[in-house]
């Protein structure tokens, strides 16, 4: 078996197996609809035979036997109308639920990563940019309409190939090989056409209209506009779509000989059976309504060729569920190769310890590990603070301590024992690039614990806990109000109100049972004495738990009950702020370069006049 038929079957087998998945006994209707609505044709010609026979026999046109076969020739093309109706109907609810399923599935598997890895995989990228693309042709929800036809007219086409082989059985043969040609020439063009889209040319179509975006979207439109990038992005994107549209030229010039041979074929099989038959004819060999039946029968054999549109959006569907299915074995691999663990027995709540034993970590094409040897233990209820300068991990170390990404060597525990990845729930996070949904004010703050989105009191405490606590009085409608512009009723936040709803998310993640809370520095839009109030609130607030702060501003993070500095990959400095600037080290050197801003003009009162104090 060579390998395009194995991808022939896969495709098939992926299709099929998310169709069964949607809908168990609608497929097994469809199934039988399609065999009746495919087959009831070729008895309809068959019939026509019969009754052109009883016509021209001695009871006539108004004889018995004309009646019964033209009853049963109006019966068969009744049944075959119904069954279409049916057929029909059934495939209009299967497109729906083929594209619901096709939706949960690549959102269950994207979802259930166990971090972030699987979906920074290029071959990833590709494959659910090709389902997104599918989507957007609208060709998901058009799959089982087009398969039903395909299956129709190709069972349509095999029943007239079996009638004609009473006549000869070189005659099916013959005009089944020039179809098949014709078929193989519309499938290599059809492949060739969307690899464009799903294979070599996927990645040079993605930079065109990334391109396009840049000149038609919103927010590239002030930088375009004030740098005057706009004749170069129009003259960028000319060129990348016309190199993406290079492949697709190039796979159409390798089908020219191909489409000649296919054209030959066809007329010569087709004056070869339609000439025997008029041979035979002419010859008393066959009698009229035999003749006619093969006629029909050699004409009904177009039903092999192309059939259009529907066989082209069916190819493209097998495309996309042979991509599904990739991407969900990846996903499976990815979660085996992670453990798959069940949560460990921590304690519902409580103080979080951490520890890092020899943690190693390196990023998808880079040589130099980002975390090289990492020693870290922070125990139960210690407020520590993370420094270093931009690029020497900090970030990186709190999305392993997520359980977004695993460490390359070493390990990392928390709660006593458990794996971040098992110790989901009892971590609460403020990333540096947190979400701003475009959901009513109620959902950002819900989110940080789920069981908690009804409990008005939970939610109001926690972000008035943030700072926040006079939002939803100055937002259109209160905690119903979507946090973005281009809904109804909808209002955008400054960049300080969202870093506290975000803040408040992360307080009631605790208010749920976290008792590791991590804020990874959310407050850069806040200036340095705002940033510092707030650090200080939230320590505070957060007596009860372990946490970890990270931030490029020392003086936010002096109060911290301990602060280690990262440098090369590992923990470089560690002890308190007054112990680490004696030490006269890196952290006393940072923060005296930070100080020195204040120290000529030092505002009065505030973070900035301590620091400068200090400096």
């Amino acid at each position: 078996m060579t390998a395009g038929v194995k991808g022939r079957i896969a495709r098939w087998r992926a299709l099929l197996g998310i169709l069964w998945e949607a809908g168990r006994w609608r497929v097994a209707g469809f199934a039988a609809l399609a065999l009746l609505a495919g087959g009831l044709p070729t008895v309809a010609i068959l019939a026509t035979g019969v009754l052109v026979r009883a016509i021209q026999g001695p009871g006539g046109p108004g004889g018995m036997p004309a009646r019964l076969a033209l009853a049963g020739m109006l019966s068969a093309m009744a049944a075959a109308a119904l069954s279409t109706a049916a057929l029909t109907h059934l495939s209009r609810v299967l497109n729906v639920l083929y594209a619901l399923k096709v939706h949960e599935t690549v959102a269950r598997v994207t979802l259930g990563t166990p971090g972030l890895a699987p979906l920074e995989d290029p071959a990833v990228a590709d494959e659910l940019q090709a389902v997104r693309d599918a989507e957007r042709r609208e060709v998901l929800r058009r799959t089982a309409t087009h398969l039903s036809s395909v299956l129709t007219t190709r069972l349509r086409g095999i029943g007239a190939l079996a009638v004609l082989f009473a006549f000869a059985w070189w005659a099916p043969l013959a005009l089944a090989a020039a179809w098949h040609l014709t078929n193989r020439l519309f499938l290599k063009a059809t492949e060739n056409g969307f690899s464009f889209d799903m294979g070599d040319g996927a990645v040079k179509l993605r930079r065109s209209e990334y391109l396009r975006t840049l000149a038609l979207d919103p927010p590239a439109a002030k930088e375009v506009r004030v740098f005057g990038l706009g004749g170069w992005v129009v003259a960028r994107y000319g060129e990348a779509w016309l190199d993406a549209l290079g492949v697709m030229w190039e796979s159409r010039r390798t089908s020219r000989a191909l489409t000649a041979a296919t054209a030959v074929a066809l007329a010569v099989a087709h004056a070869a059976v339609l000439g025997a038959l008029g041979w035979a004819a002419t010859h008393g060999r066959l009698e009229a309504a035999t003749l006619l039946v093969f006629v029909q029968a050699a004409i009904a054999t177009v039903d092999l060729g192309i059939i259009g549109d529907p066989q082209f959006i069916l190819i493209q569907s097998l495309a996309v569920a042979e991509r599904v299915a990739s991407v969900r074995g990846r996903a499976a691999a990815s979660a085996l190769r992670a453990g798959g663990a069940a949560p460990a027995t921590a304690p519902a709540r409580g103080k979080v310890a951490v520890s890092l034993e020899g943690v190693r970590f390196t990023y998808r094409g880079r040589q130099a590990p980002t975390l090289d040897g990492l020693d870290l233990e922070v125990p139960a209820g210690q407020s520590l603070a993370i420094v270093g300068e931009n690029g020497a991990g900090k970030s990186t170390l709190v999305k392993l301590l997520c359980g977004l990404y695993e460490p390359d060597g070493g390990r990392i525990t928390l709660d006593g024992g458990a794996s971040p990845l098992q110790s989901r729930g009892r971590v609460g996070v403020i990333l540096q690039d947190f979400v701003r949904y475009p959901l009513p004010l109620r959902e950002n703050v819900g989110f940080g614990h789920l069981p908690l989105l009804g409990d008005a009191q939970a939610l109001e405490g926690a972000l008035r806990d943030a700072g926040g606590g006079e939002l939803p009085s100055r937002l259109p409608k209160g905690w119903d109000t979507p946090l973005a512009r281009e809904y109804q009723d909808g209002a955008e936040l400054s960049g300080g109100q969202w870093q506290r709803v975000a803040l408040a998310r992360a307080l009631l993640a605790v208010r749920g049972g976290a008792g590791l809370l991590i804020l990874d520095e959310p407050t850069a839009a806040l200036d340095v004495r705002a940033e510092t109030e707030l650090f200080e609130r939230f320590l505070e607030l957060t007596r009860d738990v372990t946490t970890i702060l990270v931030s490029h501003r020392l003086s936010s993070v002096r109060h911290a009950d301990r602060i280690v500095v990262i440098e090369g990959g590992r923990v470089a400095e560690d002890g308190t702020h007054a112990s680490l600037l004696r030490a006269g080290g890196l952290y006393a050197r940072m923060y005296s370069l930070q100080a020195e801003r204040f120290a000529a003009d030092p505002p009065a009162g505030g973070a900035g006049g301590e620091e400068a104090a200090d400096a």
